[in-house]
This record gives structure tokens, C-alpha cells and sequence, in this order.
């Protein structure tokens, strides 16, 4: 596989490390032998996705809450659909353009079809006012259901039906009016739940959001109400999105399902590692992050000159590449079994060996920290770089990251830009992330 040939995908929003839509497409990506990765990016905001995207030179993105309204005005072309529902949650580039869509309508209407449930003139009520429950209300009516949008505020509310035309009440008119709805679709945030058990019915067809987290689901089940899983919602749109991600290829369905069943990423938070080129900030993140975590530092580079008392350049020029890779997979093996969490900060190529790549994704969570070669040749002195002692050392910088990206992408979890040197800010972020998916 030339890994220089790569295609990157990722999904963004705040938070995101806890999505499973990497563990759907990558599981499709290897089913069908694709040369492409599925990601997270972290970013503050949607403008700092968008750079990130462009900066990497990825195919499509998907994005979620809270990005999805702000980037409609951040693409080239909105398609349609997009823009009924006034929110975009995949981004595909297409001949130097970026082309905004929204498929969340579709993993709406497509999980009805596939539960064998026909919402053609059923009553249906959509709860929340984001992106995703607008896009349940495009659905919904687009399928010729009659549909209420309620919210706790009554302007947003108004707002909301006004727009996409349908019906809208408050939460305090929920009681009154679910004995006359068939259909409660839920688009709050996770954990949260404005309906008492008392007012469900076996009646009830209940449609929540939120695959990690509902907290409607489980009362929906206690009262004999027939639950489809938040879980198709994730997968359909992810279905479209693939299409439009490879021009109407179809991918398989129950492949990209399997994704749900990947190791979950609090199973791998007892290691934290951190990739990316040199000068993207590996070790001064990683001790920020180790100290406010409570976790053991750990250089694999610094580890390897203490023990073999020779610097890097010396080890290469007398023992080779292969032997000081394997230098590496001992060090990462020795962390990864040790009792203590470890913060591992690794050297810019190892990423190059594919036991290295292969040990990393699935014994921590990793992080690729990224900055433009741009961002690194402005801040690194070149006379301690070996690598950087050429003529030019951006253009060498550049070339690394073409030679490389794609095999950060298949090692990483998450990528987190550095680039701006604000290590206490971005560390902040970083474990605002791994709580979230606690």
C-alpha cells in the first residue's frame, strides 16, 4: 500500500473522540481493501476543522454538533437538502472545491424503512432545536408524516417550523399532546430526557438520537414501546455519506455495522501516545498532559539513548533503521504492559514500522499532534534537526509530511492541532475529550 496515496477522511466536532463513525468506515476500508483512513479532529471551532482539512489535503469530512449550521457558510456549493434543513454534516472535496451535504435525513428515514416502518401519515413529534433535529424533521415530513418540533424554548420552536413547515409546541405541552403522536424522535443532548415513564404507551414508536448515552431509550423499552436503535440513525447516514464520499459507490452495509462492536477507546485510555512530524510539540504536550493527568512521561527517543548510551544518528549510522525500529517496539511493548498510565511521547518516524503503527492503535489512544510545515519551520532550530540541514528546510518539511500522513491516519485516534504553541489551552481540550467519553 503507498501510504503517500492515501485518502483521509475524519469526523470533527466538540466533543468528538467518543464517535464510532471512524470504527465504521475503517472497517469497511479494510473489507475492501481501500488505501483510506477514518479519524477524529479536534478542533476549536468549525473555521479550525475547515484549515485542518485543507491543510492535510483530505477527501470528505463528516461533522457534528455544534459545527454543523456554521459550516454552510464555510464550503464552496450547499447542496439542496443541506440547506432546507440549514445545517451540513459531510463535506466532500470535488475538483478544488468543497461541497456541503446533510445525510442525517436520511439515516432517519432509511431506519424507519429498514424497521419495517411505514410513517405515511403518523403523528410525530421531534424534540430539540440542533442540527439533528432538524434534519429529523426534513425527514419526516419529506415521508409524509405529520410532525410537531418541540423545544423548551417557544421563539426556537417557532423558529424551527416556520422554517422547515411543520407544527410547534413547548415542553410543558408534552403531556398533552403525546397521547395523540405515534412517533417521539429525541435530538437533545446525551443523558438528557424530558419525558416521564407515565406518559409512554406500548403505543409509542421511540426514535432517540443518541447512541451513547439515551436517556429515553431505556424507560421506552420498560414501557413496552417499540425502540429503534439510535445506532441505524449513526449508520445510515454514514451509508450516504460513503457514497458521496466515492461517487456513488455502495458500501456493505453490515461490514460498516460490525464497526460497533471495534474496542472501545476507554479500553485503550490507560496509555496515552503522541505522533506527528518533529516539531509539532510530542514531548512538551505530552509532559503538560502527563503532570495534569497524574500519568508517567515517558520519551521513547530519550529512553533509547539513556539504554543504548548512543545518540539517535549514532544508533542509525552503525546498527540501521530496522534495529533501532525494533528499539522502539520494546520500549512501547515495556509501557504498555507496565501497571502505571503512561503519557508516551514518540519520534517522528515511528510510525514508519508497522508493528510500531499496528502496537500503537491498539494498546493506547493516539494522538497525532499536527502542525503545518509552515507553523514547525518557523519554530524549530534547524541545527539540531538533522533531517532540517538542507537548503530548504520547508520544502524537506513538506515532503515529510506527503511521505507520512497517511501512516499517522491508520495509527492515530484523534488528530489535535498545535498550531499555535498554547500547550496549556490544547491539553485542556484534550482532557475535556477523554471525559467525555468516560
Amino acid at each position: 500500500m503507498n501510504t503517500e496515496q492515501t485518502l483521509l477522511f475524519a469526523v470533527t466536532g466538540k466533543p468528538v473522540l467518543h464517535s464510532k463513525s471512524p470504527d465504521l468506515f475503517n472497517a469497511q476500508f479494510k473489507a475492501c481493501g481501500k488505501n483510506a483512513a477514518y479519524l477524529r479532529v479536534m478542533a476549536k471551532d468549525a473555521e479550525q476543522a475547515i484549515f485542518l482539512y485543507k491543510s492535510l489535503g483530505m477527501s470528505g469530512m463528516n461533522v457534528t454538533s455544534p459545527y454543523k449550521e456554521k459550516m454552510l457558510k464555510l464550503v464552496d456549493v450547499v447542496d439542496t437538502s443541506a440547506k432546507s434543513i440549514g445545517g451540513i454534516n459531510t463535506i466532500v472535496s470535488k475538483n478544488g472545491k468543497l461541497h456541503g451535504y446533510n445525510t442525517d435525513y436520511y439515516g432517519v428515514s432509511q431506519s424507519f424503512t429498514d424497521a419495517g416502518i411505514n410513517v405515511k401519515g403518523k403523528t410525530c413529534v421531534v424534540i430539540g432545536a440542533g442540527g439533528a433535529a432538524k434534519a429529523a424533521i426534513f425527514a419526516m415530513l419529506k415521508a409524509g408524516a405529520q410532525v410537531t418540533v418541540v423545544n423548551r424554548t417557544a421563539a426556537k420552536a417557532r423558529r424551527i417550523a416556520k422554517q422547515l413547515l411543520c407544527a410547534h409546541a413547548t415542553i410543558d405541552d408534552l403531556q398533552k399532546i403525546l397521547p395523540i403522536t405515534t412517533i417521539i424522535i429525541s435530538a437533545l443532548p446525551q443523558n438528557i430526557n424530558v419525558i416521564k415513564s407515565a406518559w409512554l404507551t406500548p403505543a409509542h414508536i421511540v426514535f432517540d438520537a443518541n447512541y451513547k448515552g439515551s436517556a429515553l431509550a431505556p424507560l421506552a423499552l420498560e414501557k413496552g414501546c417499540r425502540v429503534v436503535s439510535a445506532n441505524d440513525w449513526l449508520l445510515n447516514q454514514a451509508v450516504m455519506a460513503y457514497q458521496l464520499f466515492f461517487n456513488s459507490e455502495n458500501p456493505d452495509k453490515e461490514i460498516m455495522r460490525s464497526g460497533f462492536s471495534a474496542t472501545p477507546l476507554t479500553a485503550l485510555a490507560h496509555t496515552i501516545s503522541t505522533i506527528g512530524l518533529m516539531g509539532a510539540g510530542k514531548t512538551s504536550h505530552g509532559k503538560v498532559l502527563a503532570q495534569k493527568l497524574g500519568y508517567v512521561f515517558k520519551d521513547i527517543d530519550d529512553t533509547i539513548v539513556e539504554k543504548q548510551q548512543q545518540p539517535i544518528t549514532e544508533i542509525f549510522a552503525t546498527k540501521g533503521e530496522a534495529y533501532f525500529r525494533q528499539l522502539e517496539y520494546e520500549e512501547l511493548s515495556e509501557s504498555f504492559s507496565a501497571t502505571q498510565a503512561h503519557i508516551i511521547s514518540c519520534g517522528g518516524g515511528i510510525v514508519l514500522n508497522e508493528k510500531n503503527r499496528e502496537l500503537l492503535h491498539s494498546h493506547s489512544i493516539v494522538l497525532w499532534l499536527y502542525a503545518s510545515p509552515e507553523a514547525i519551520a518557523a519554530r524549530v532550530d534547524t541545527s539540531k534537526r538533522p533531517l532540517l540541514q538542507v537548503e530548504n528546510p520547508l520544502l524537506k518539511l513538506r515532503e515529510l509530511l506527503n511521505a507520512r500522513k497517511g501512516l499517522y491516519a491508520h495509527t492515530a485516534h484523534l488528530i489535535v492541532s498545535t498550531e499555535k504553541k498554547q500547550k496549556g489551552h490544547t491539553t485542556n481540550k484534550i482532557i475535556k475529550e477523554l471525559r467525555a467519553i468516560q
